[in-house]
């Protein structure tokens, strides 16, 4: 019997040949390459990219917890800045309040210019050569002008006018008096003097100086065929003026401060 290997080599041609591509062991890495690559891109796609993407959600998440702590931190330091500047605001307030005239004061200003006068006065002799203080008036209040009477009322000291500035009108109290005064040149100067610092906020307006009289006598003798005065003459000196005592608000005038975090915008958690 003979052996014919025709057969086996047909099979063997037909085995190694795919949709009439030949299945040499190039071919076969090439395929198994490709299948590989396949696979892992398969595999990257379901379980890597979600991974990475997820890897990319938290760091935008860190990267946003990070910049709402710094605006959580700027925050925080404009709201000390504000509350720091309050309590400069409100030193500032107390220090010029402590400069007005009190409520106490002004029922005893009759008093206290009256006891500037006697220092005045002082090693003086005579009626005749003393200062006086003549008039001494509280200004009339404008017809229709309503009174305080009970709480809640409209206060009639509150400045109403732009007198003393634009930004004045409702946030001063004031005191009007009308004011005069007679003495020479030098009482005169003294008076004013001293009137300037016995009360930091204590204005003067509309100040007048004229003659107390229009001829004043002056008491002279004969010397050697010269007519001489006795004594220096002394001119007296009319003085009137508008005195005004400003006064701060009372308690329940004030107006509430704003918070200093009233405007602060709350942050979202």
């Amino acid at each position: 019997m003979t052996y014919s290997p025709v057969g086996e080599q047909v099979e063997e041609s037909s085995a190694q040949e795919l949709f009439g591509i030949k299945l040499t062991p190039q071919v076969q890495a090439i395929a198994i390459a490709v299948l590989g690559l396949g696979v892992a891109g398969y595999i990257g796609y379901q379980f890597v990219m979600p991974e990475i993407q997820k890897t990319a959600e938290i760091k935008q998440k860190i990267s946003d917890a990070k910049t709402t702590q710094l605006s959580l931190q700027a925050q925080i330091q404009k709201k000390a800045e504000a509350e720091s500047k309050q309590e400069q605001a409100k030193q500032r307030r107390a220090d010029v309040t402590a400069m007005f005239a009190s409520d106490a004061g002004s029922t005893t200003l009759l008093l206290d210019m009256n006891q500037l006068v006697n220092k005045i006065n002082v090693g003086v002799q005579g009626d005749q050569g003393k200062a006086k203080l003549t008039k001494f008036e509280p200004e009339a209040l404008p017809a229709g002008t309503p009174v305080a009477v009970g709480p809640g009322a409209v206060d009639p000291d509150i400045l109403r006018d732009t007198s003393f500035g634009p930004s004045l009108p409702g946030k001063l109290r004031r005191k009007k008096y009308k004011v005069e005064f007679e003495g020479n040149f030098a009482q005169t100067r003294s008076f004013m003097r001293n009137l300037e610092l016995m009360q930091s906020l204590l204005v003067v307006r509309n100040l007048k100086s004229e003659l107390a009289e229009a001829t004043q006598t002056i008491e002279v003798d004969f010397l050697k065929g010269k007519i001489v005065p006795v004594q220096p003459p002394q001119t007296k000196i009319k003085t009137a003026f508008d005195l005004h005592a400003l006064l701060p608000l009372k308690q329940e005038e004030k107006l509430p401060s704003p918070s200093p975090s009233a405007g602060a915008t709350p942050v979202a958690k």
